[in-house]
């Protein structure tokens, strides 16, 4: 079976840390500059924000495009070798300009992230609404595979679109402050705010992630789950997989710049991750060099990571980790890593209790 070809399968992931047996490996291809929104300067490195004014909607850089998309094949290759399911969403011109009747946007993004817009809480996919205007449509890529887990026997939960107003946004934001770029207007969240716990979830509020949005999904999701705030030291703060890592159970990888002590955590094992070692002149359009620690578990013991982080691979083996290298620089440059460009649909094991 190609990568590509479609397959019906009942998911069920309730952890981060299960052995992986079946995965969404997302694209690059067709992708785009975002369009420039003033909500995108709370988390944008330092002079990307000028770029995006007038690179909205545009292709991304070809060369090193090329190489990342590279990266990601070998990536999902890598995984299949493993003997775990891949599947992959549709390649999809990420180009068109749309609008709706509130406002327009250059372009798209791309569907190279699907941890941030898909949650897999269980046996059930919920399709986050995110804030960035141009990635209004990015689920439609991924479409064809949630209709046919669907099809097999999988929950599918959509939050409310939302209009994405100028009400959710705040019309001066200081992001230094502690405000967020986004008010309580409506709900919102990105899926990659989230991380699972057996039947806990704990997430961060962020500037693509409200209250009302964790407590809409908190609702959605019923009894079987409780969803669980935390706080973060991060002024830029935009998806909690480049803060917390869960490992395996009673064990967690944190940014020790980020990380504030929670209960939650008070008998679990903190593993605080190295500096990044990606270069300074390294082009980093979406996100900062954090993502080094965007890691994928592919069970209790293997982890996946980036081949050149180094002192986060000799962390990872001193603490009983299997590390299995990578080469992806050239996707951090277009905002993620492992987690980030993956949604697991099926890990071995069920829903438990790991939090206290």
């Amino acid at each position: 079976m190609s990568l590509t070809e479609p397959r019906r399968a009942v998911i069920s992931s309730y952890t981060e840390w299960d052995p992986l047996e079946e995965v969404v490996v997302g694209r690059l291809d067709g992708g785009v500059f975002p369009t420039w929104q003033p909500s995108m300067a709370a988390v944008m490195p330092p002079g990307v924000p000028g770029l995006l004014r007038y690179r909205g909607g545009q292709n991304l850089p070809g060369e090193h495009l090329g190489i990342a998309c590279r990266e990601l094949d070998d990536f999902a290759d890598m995984l299949a070798r493993e003997g775990i399911e891949v599947r992959r969403p549709a390649v999809v011109d990420h180009s068109a300009e749309f609008a709706t009747p509130h406002w327009r946007t250059s372009g798209g993004l791309y569907a190279a992230m699907p941890r941030d817009l898909l949650l897999v809480a269980g046996t059930t996919i919920v399709e986050a609404p995110m804030s960035w205007r141009c990635r209004y449509h990015e689920v439609h890529a991924y479409r064809e595979l949630i209709k046919s887990y669907f099809q097999a026997g999988a929950g599918w939960l959509q939050a409310p679109q939302p209009l994405l107003t100028d009400e959710l946004f705040r019309a001066e934001h200081d992001h230094e402050s502690a405000d967020y770029a986004i008010t309580e207007f409506e709900p919102v969240f990105d899926a990659a705010d989230f991380l699972r716990f057996g039947h806990d979830i704990v997430a961060q509020q962020s500037h693509v992630t409200n209250a009302f949005g964790i407590r809409w999904l908190d609702w959605a999701l019923g009894d079987e789950f409780q969803v669980h705030r935390i706080t973060v030291n991060d002024p830029h703060a935009m998806h909690i997989d480049a803060t917390l890592a869960a490992l395996a159970p009673g064990v967690l990888l944190v940014n020790p710049e980020r990380y504030i002590h929670n209960d939650l955590f008070k008998d679990w094992k903190i593993i605080e991750a190295p500096e990044p070692t990606l270069p300074a002149e390294w082009p980093m359009y979406f996100c900062s060099p954090w993502v080094s620690m965007n890691v994928l578990s592919l069970d209790e013991r293997t982890v996946v990571v980036e081949r050149q982080e180094k002192p986060l691979i000799d962390v990872l083996t001193r603490a009983g980790f299997d590390c299995f290298p990578v080469d992806f620089r050239h996707v951090y440059s277009f905002g993620g890593s492992f987690h980030c460009v993956t949604a697991d649909m099926r890990r071995a094991g069920g829903p438990e209790t790991y939090l206290t």
